[in-house]
């Protein structure tokens, strides 16, 4: 086992919540790259691309 796993002395919790704002952090620039992509397929293909997809696209990473 090692002392990653182990709680911090005090009771503070904030790398585990470091840990989470940084995977969801990269859940959303996977979510940012993925709409960024359908707006270039649907662009290619003719198609019409919703609203919400277009907003997500524009959001920086």
């Amino acid at each position: 086992m090692t002392t990653a796993a182990l709680p911090l002395a005090r009771g503070s919790k904030a790398p585990a919540d470091q840990a989470e704002r940084e995977r969801d952090r990269d859940r959303e620039r996977v979510q940012i790259r993925a709409a960024r992509l359908r707006l270039t397929t649907d662009r290619k293909l003719g198609k019409p691309t919703p609203e919400w997809v277009r907003k997500l696209a524009d959001r920086p990473l």
